[in-house]
């Protein structure tokens, strides 16, 4: 570990939190922390030339300037470009605070880059299939759905019941300040009000409605998936489509 001057160290493109704004109420209270008691955790550079690039701790390294202090500490790693992204993907994946919408486009961002499947990058970082898929499935909310996912008022479970309804954006952007002014359990029953209203308008005179719950997590749910990406529709056209083609088979 070293003490590197902050004016020698840039934010490296690798970094898959480059381009998130700073300033929020948390990075406020990251930058009095730091004013007060210094960085205590180094943050990761590489060297670049005569400059060094910051691959780990961006909020540090930001915070660090913004208290007024002129260095800080580093462990200098010599790593490429693939590999900065994967420390930094990994930092994230493992800080306490962090959500999973900020954990879906960080994922996002990688698999664009990287070009390669969910399924190589969760065996690449120790993480599930599915627990990559329900990070990205975060991304199809609404902004507002997917600002109350970030501020905890909405659990992962819930905000993956939302997407699984495939609701309108205004519908979203309505459950989510209900979330956020009248509380989970409120959200909640709203959720299950429109789940309800949904079914009984989609379902025919005479239609038997069978519901099967497996969880998103579930290894029967991810056989489905996998067959209905290969047939090209969502999951619930899949099982209609077998259950219809069993039938004609009767």
């Amino acid at each position: 570990m070293k003490m590197i001057p902050l004016e020698k160290i840039r934010i490296s493109s690798q970094n898959i939190r480059v381009d998130e704004p700073f300033g929020d109420d948390e990075d406020q209270a990251l930058v009095e922390n730091i004013g007060s008691y210094g960085v205590l955790q180094p943050v990761i550079v590489k060297p670049v030339g005569d400059m060094y690039e910051l691959t780990a701790g961006r909020r540090r390294l930001l915070s660090a300037r913004e208290s007024g202090l002129t260095e800080i500490p580093c462990v200098v790693k010599d790593v490429d470009d693939e590999e900065a992204m994967y420390i930094s993907l990994i930092e994230n994946i493992h800080r306490k605070d962090v959500d999973p919408v900020t954990l879906g486009r960080a994922v996002n961002q990688v698999l664009k880059r990287e070009g390669i499947s969910p399924g190589k990058l969760a065996k690449k970082i120790g993480k599930s299939k599915q627990t990559i898929h329900n990070w990205l499935y975060t991304l199809d909310l609404s902004p507002a759905m997917q600002r109350e996912v970030q501020c905890g008022t909405v659990p992962l479970r819930d905000a993956l019941k939302v997407v699984s309804m495939k609701l309108t954006p205004e519908v979203e952007d309505a459950l989510a300040e209900e979330a956020r002014v009248d509380g989970l359990e409120v959200f909640k029953r709203s959720l299950d009000r429109i789940a309800a209203e949904e079914e009984k308008r989609g379902a025919p005179k005479g239609l038997i409605i069978t519901r099967i719950n497996w969880g998103f997590e579930s290894s029967e749910y991810e056989a489905l998936k996998r067959r209905a990406e290969a047939e090209g529709i969502d999951v619930s056209e899949y099982c209609q489509k077998v259950l219809t083609d069993h039938i004609k088979q009767l």
